[in-house]
């Protein structure tokens, strides 16, 4: 799990690094190709929903579904150097046998590869409501409270404020605790910028 935290933190910075101190509509990866900061002065709000316990790390031992939301902030100037990430706060609420809730803060890039569609990566914290963290045998040894969140979506722009995105949330504690079951959700959800 370690690996895939060290991997994701690694694309967040090499995207920031490529970056530059290039001005909005300059940020570029290759060429045209890659702007990042794009949206760094809108507030969004999104909402969507998810398969509960889906993902390539998880170890699918329920079925149910989650509700997320996001309140994604503008992007303070001090953050530019390194991409203008937008802060957010989030939720993922289980519709489920024995759910465990998520709520995280943290940096959301995205990447644009077109004018309408993007990469969407997340990095941060979370705290969750598990109540049995170290038995196996119990749902979900998750090991601690207190999470590593990653997020990763592919969005597509309708108009310049409204959008949507296929995306998946991961919670683990990158083998800091004794359990690491890790917790994940892939869904759809749509978001709105103003």
């Amino acid at each position: 799990m370690f690996k895939t935290l060290r991997a994701a933190l690694l694309l967040a910075l090499a995207t920031t690094a490529l970056a530059g101190t290039a001005t909005a509509q300059e940020r570029h990866l290759i060429g045209n190709f890659g702007e990042i900061g794009k949206n760094a002065d809108f507030w969004e709000i999104r909402m969507g929903i998810a398969a509960y316990d889906t993902g390539f790390f998880s170890t699918h031992e329920t079925d149910g579904a989650t509700i997320n939301g996001e309140l994604v902030f503008p992007s303070p100037d001090f953050l530019y150097a390194i991409g203008s990430p937008r802060p957010y706060i989030g939720f993922d609420a289980g519709i489920a046998d024995h759910p465990i809730h998520f709520f995280y803060a943290g940096l959301n890039w995205e990447t644009y590869f077109t004018d309408r569609i993007y990469l969407s990566n997340s990095l941060g914290g979370s705290i969750n409501t598990a109540k049995n963290l170290d038995d196996p045998k119990d749902y979900k040894a998750l090991g601690c409270n207190v999470l590593f969140h990653l997020g990763i979506g592919v969005g597509y722009d309708f108009t310049r404020n409204f959008t949507g995105q296929l995306y998946a949330d991961h919670f683990s504690n990158a083998n800091t605790c004794d359990h690491n079951a890790g917790q994940e959700s892939a869904g759809l959800r749509f978001g709105y910028r103003f």
